[in-house]
């Protein structure tokens, strides 16, 4: 018999830009003990993370977490959003609960990070304080998770079936995302989409946040409200000051390969300059 593929309770953790709300994730729950991981074939020990932080793991399938970025960005640009930027300390956080749910054994509850003790789980730390263990200085969090999901079409499809979830998706309070993927324990599949906007971080983000491009020609959204706007491609030097405007039509330079740009944004004495990579690839021309 299939068994259901499941979403975590939504996490969702929205401040204004002087102080962070309250932890609204949901009511916490006993958890019943699950048999104790099992070390790989060939006996050799079962490695797996304690606590809520330390070293980033890598990621196992990056194609698959590109994807769901995408795809949470089409949903977004469907109504009315602009795109996440993808960021890497949000991807770190998300992939360690990944790799924790995976190495531990378990499926939420509320998000938080558990670790095994005598074949029971043991609440480390919340899912908040977990992610900014990683992402500092947020002031708006949101987390989402999926078990047993098969390809990222279908998380990003149960996630939009469910309100809160959704809402998570569709928040414009969130500027930025990290997305983990792990396979592996009694489930099969653990996704995790984290979300997040930082004080004084205001992205910029080539074509929805695409990985690559046949065209150098591409669309720039700028985060903010700014009077003008400086551009320039990869090393090159900075362009003339622009009217600022939140989507801005862009020409890369013509080389392939991974092609950045650089935006640099002023409106009276502030000055911040943030920048976004797509590949440029002939091939696919």
């Amino acid at each position: 018999m299939k068994r259901a593929r499941r979403l975590g309770l939504p996490a969702l953790l929205v401040a204004t830009l002087v102080a962070p709300a309250c932890d609204s994730a949901g009511v916490r729950s006993s958890v019943p003990p699950r048999p104790q991981a099992t070390a790989p074939a060939g006996g050799a020990p079962f490695a797996h993370d304690t606590g809520c932080s330390g070293t980033a793991p890598a990621a196992t399938n990056a194609a698959w977490e590109q994807q769901v970025i995408e795809l949470v960005n089409q949903q977004r640009k469907a109504n009315g959003l602009p795109p996440l930027k993808h960021v890497t300390s949000l991807a770190d956080a998300a992939r360690w609960c990944a790799k924790d749910m995976v190495d531990d054994d378990y499926f939420g509850p509320g998000h938080d990070t558990y670790d095994r003790a005598g074949g029971r789980l043991v609440k480390v730390c919340a899912w908040s304080a977990r992610i900014g263990a990683f992402y500092a200085g947020g002031n708006a969090l949101g987390e989402n998770i999926g078990e047993d999901y098969s390809s990222p079409q279908e998380v990003v499809t149960g996630w939009m079936g469910s309100s809160g979830h959704r809402a998570n998706i569709l928040n414009g309070d969130y500027w930025e995302t990290g997305v983990g993927y792990r396979a592996g324990a009694s489930h099969g599949h653990r996704w995790v989409q984290d979300f997040g906007r930082r004080r004084g971080v205001y992205p910029v983000v080539i074509n929805d946040e695409a990985a690559s491009t046949d065209s150098p020609f591409v669309e720039l959204y700028v985060y903010g409200n700014w009077s003008q706007v400086l551009i320039r491609n990869d090393s090159e030097a900075f362009g003339p000051w622009q009217p600022f405007a939140s989507t801005l039509a862009w020409s890369l330079a013509n080389v392939d390969g991974l092609r950045t740009v650089s935006v640099e944004m002023r409106s009276g004495g502030t000055v911040v300059t943030a920048s976004d990579t797509i590949g440029l690839s002939f091939s696919r021309r």
